[in-house]
Parts: structure tokens; C-alpha cells; sequence
């Protein structure tokens, strides 16, 4: 089945997304050049780098979403922030710090959950690190990729933006680790590697409390 075929049972402007420009990586997470939303996520997949943001609040509760039912990879599932992909673009190819993936967050927060990006700089967010993964899907998108995981505190007002999250609520880490237990709750594989690698062991105190990357990938492997 041709991609425009295949696209039409989706979303229309969650298809015309696929579009978009990727960054294709190798293992070390060096750039080898653009490939398109839609072959980084089909068949075998297409390894390429990913961001995951982490917003807290003054009482250092974390911002977590329910992706929509309209999204096309992994819909209906609760995962960070934000999560999405910096672009082959000028601003979003930096690699191994914080700046790339900064601004191609601050470019999807608004988009994602209303939030006013003008609050944002680049050096708001904080580098906790970058992990390899791929996982399949029952749709049969996959996942396959080398995801920066970055974190800030911010006051923020929220309008979430229905075609790309349903709901959202802010958890502190007792209550994150109460949720994820739930049967019902489904959680997305990678906020639950992000959960595993990084928040079951640090949580912040406060707006300062950020652990120093030490440029380390984690490969994980694949998530179920």
C-alpha cells in the first residue's frame, strides 16, 4: 500500500504531519540526514532522534498527557509533557545538548497544549539524558529512536489542543508511581523507560534540582 493510501484512514492533519522532516541518526546519535515522519515510522522503521520535555510546577508535580485518539503512532496513550521530533531544520540539529530539542519543543508546546511559548528559552530546559529504543505498535507504526530527554519548572496555563492530547493532569512522584500501577491507565513505552532510567531515581526538589548529563546514550532495546 502506497503512504497516501495507507494515510487517508488517519487524521487528516495528523497525516499531513508525516510529512515533516525527521533527523536520521546512527547509534552514536551522529546526523546522517533528513528522512520523513512517515519512513522513520513504517516497517522496520527508521532510526532518528526524539525529544521527551518534562514540565513541573512550584510543587515540582509533573505535566503528563493523554495523547489523543487521532494520533497516529501510539494514540490513546498517557506519556510525558510533550513528545515529538526536532526537525532537519537550522535550531533543532545540535547534537548532545540541550539546545536542538529545546527549540523544537518550545515549537510544539504550543501546538500540543496551548502553552505560551514566549515564557521559554532554550537554556529554560535541562539535558537529563538520551536513550535508545524501538517499539512496535499493535497498528503496526513503530517507534525507533534516540530520545533526548529534557526538563524544566515552569508556571504555564494549558489549552490542549484536542486533535493532539485528550487529557492531562500533574502528578507528583507518589501519585505517578499510584497511576502507573492502574490497569486501566495504558502508559506509553518510553515514559515508562523515562520513569525506569530517570524519575524512579531523582524527582526535583526544586527549580535548581537538575542532575548533570554525562553524555552517556542508554540503549534500552525494545519496549513492549
Amino acid at each position: 500500500m502506497q503512504n497516501s493510501e495507507l494515510l487517508t484512514e488517519y487524521d487528516s492533519m495528523q497525516a499531513e504531519m508525516m510529512a515533516e522532516s525527521c533527523i536520521h541518526v546512527d547509534a552514536q546519535d551522529n546526523i546522517l540526514g533528513p528522512v520523513s515522519k512517515y519512513k522513520a515510522h513504517r516497517d522496520e522503521g527508521v532510526r532518528h532522534r526524539a525529544f521527551s520535555a518534562l514540565i513541573f510546577n512550584k510543587d515540582n508535580k509533573l505535566l503528563i498527557q493523554k495523547r489523543s485518539a487521532d494520533k497516529i503512532t501510539f494514540p490513546s496513550v498517557w506519556a510525558n509533557t510533550c513528545c515529538s521530533h526536532p526537525l532537519y531544520v537550522e535550531g533543532e540539529m545540535e547534537t548532545g545538548t540541550h539546545v536542538g530539542v529545546a527549540n523544537a519543543a518550545i515549537r510544539k508546546l504550543p501546538q500540543e497544549l496551548g502553552i505560551d511559548s514566549t515564557i521559554f528559552a532554550p537554556g529554560d530546559f535541562n539535558l537529563i539524558g538520551r536513550f535508545e529504543y524501538s517499539s512496535i505498535a499493535e497498528s503496526g507504526w513503530i517507534e525507533y529512536e534516540i530520545d533526548y530527554v529534557i526538563a524544566t519548572h515552569a508556571d504555564i496555563e494549558i489549552k490542549p489542543n484536542k486533535n493532539e492530547v485528550s487529557d492531562h493532569k500533574w502528578l507528583s512522584k507518589e501519585e505517578l508511581e499510584e497511576f502507573c500501577i492502574e490497569e486501566s491507565n495504558i502508559i506509553a513505552p518510553w515514559f515508562l523507560a523515562i520513569i525506569e532510567l530517570y524519575l524512579s531515581k531523582w524527582w526535583p526538589k526544586n527549580d535548581r534540582d537538575y542532575p548533570k548529563y554525562d553524555l552517556h546514550i542508554e540503549n534500552v532495546g525494545v519496549l513492549k
